[in-house]
């Protein structure tokens, strides 16, 4: 019955990373990943300010993908202070 569970669960998952893959960004400078709109592999800008006021900055290290941290006081970048419901990275 476990091994049953198991499977089914691991076909699941690999027809969701499948779907995933086949999907491009919706613009080139906004695309969605769980929900969140971040920007796409063609935005430039080093900080991005999501639409419910977020303000995130872009970092990036050799061999890793870009991550986008949030900024807790962007007052450099004319944003006010994050809110409780920014997520902490994108």
């Amino acid at each position: 019955m476990t091994r049953l569970i198991l499977t089914a669960a691991l076909a699941l998952g690999l027809a969701g990373a499948a779907a995933a893959q086949t999907q491009g960004p919706t613009s080139p400078i906004f695309s969605t990943k769980g929900g969140s709109a971040v920007p796409g592999e063609t935005f430039e800008g080093q900080w991005f300010t999501t639409q419910d006021g977020c303000t995130y900055s872009r970092t990036k290290a050799p061999g890793y993908p870009t991550r986008w941290v949030l900024i807790l006081n962007p007052h450099h970048v004319g944003q006010k202070p994050a809110h409780r419901g920014c997520k902490v990275m994108l």
